[in-house]
C-alpha cells in the first residue's frame, strides 16, 4: 500500500512539474520616443510594460501604452490571446484575438480578430490579416526579419521590415498604406534577461506621423525577463 501510494504521489508531482515546464513567462518595459500604431502616430514618447504567457501553443497577455508628455492624456491597454497551428515542417498558422482598452480622450474601446502564417524559412516571412469588428476596419500586414549573431559580446543585430495595407469600409478615404524598417540590438543581461536597444523609420501615405510628416524615426529602448 505505502509502495503504491508513493508511486502515485511521484507520477503527480511528475506531471505538475512536466506542466510547469511548459508555462513560461515573459515581463518586459519598453521606452518609446514616440508610439506608433501602423504608420499613425498614437502618442508622444511613452512607457509600455507587458506580459505574456505561454502554454504549449496557447498565449496570452496583456500591453499597456502611457504617455509621458502631458501634451496627451491617452492611454492604451490591450488584451490578447492566440494559439500557435503548426501546418507542417515550415509553415505554422496563429489566430487570435485582441481587446483594445482606452483611458482618456475620446478613443472607443474596439475588438479585433486576427490570423496569420508564418514560415520557417530565411527572413522568417509572416503575413497577417485584422479585423476591427467595432471600426469596421480590416489591416493586411507582411514583414521578414533576420538576425546577425554576435555571440562574443551576448548580442545579435536583428533587421526587420514590415509593410500593411488598411482598409476602413465606413470611409475608403480614410484608407492608407505604411511601412517600416528597423533595427535592434539585443543584448542579453542574464540567461533570463535581455536589454535592447533599437530605432525604426516609418512611413505612412494616409495620415500625419510626427509633427505634421508623413515619415519618422521611433526609438526604442527595453527590458525583458522571462520565467
Amino acid at each position: 500500500m505505502i509502495k503504491k501510494t508513493a508511486l502515485v504521489l511521484a507520477a503527480l508531482v511528475s506531471g505538475v512539474s512536466t506542466q510547469a515546464a511548459d508555462l513560461s513567462v515573459t515581463l518586459d518595459t519598453t521606452y518609446v520616443t514616440d508610439y506608433v500604431f501602423r504608420g499613425v502616430q498614437a502618442g508622444e514618447e511613452s512607457i509600455q510594460p507587458s506580459v505574456e504567457a505561454t502554454y504549449g501553443d496557447l498565449y496570452v497577455g496583456a500591453w499597456h501604452s502611457s504617455a509621458l508628455s502631458n501634451k496627451t492624456d491617452l492611454t492604451e491597454t490591450d488584451l490578447y490571446a492566440g494559439y500557435n497551428i503548426k501546418i507542417d515542417d515550415t509553415f505554422s498558422a496563429d489566430v487570435g484575438l485582441t481587446r483594445y482598452l482606452y483611458e482618456g480622450k475620446s478613443a472607443s474601446d474596439t475588438s479585433e480578430a486576427f490570423v496569420g502564417i508564418k514560415a520557417d524559412v530565411a527572413l522568417s516571412p509572416s503575413l497577417y490579416y485584422y479585423y476591427d469588428f467595432d471600426l469596421e476596419v480590416s489591416t493586411f500586414e507582411a514583414s521578414v526579419g533576420y538576425s546577425v549573431p554576435a555571440e562574443a559580446i551576448k548580442a545579435s543585430l536583428d533587421l526587420s521590415a514590415k509593410a500593411g495595407n488598411v482598409l476602413t469600409h465606413k470611409s475608403a478615404s480614410e484608407d492608407r498604406v505604411y511601412g517600416s524598417v528597423g533595427v535592434a540590438i539585443p543584448h542579453k543581461l542574464a540567461e533570463n534577461a535581455t536589454l535592447t536597444v533599437g530605432a525604426d523609420y516609418i512611413v505612412n501615405d494616409g495620415g500625419e506621423f510626427i509633427d505634421g510628416e508623413a515619415d519618422g524615426f521611433v526609438g526604442k529602448l527595453g527590458l525583458s525577463i522571462g520565467f
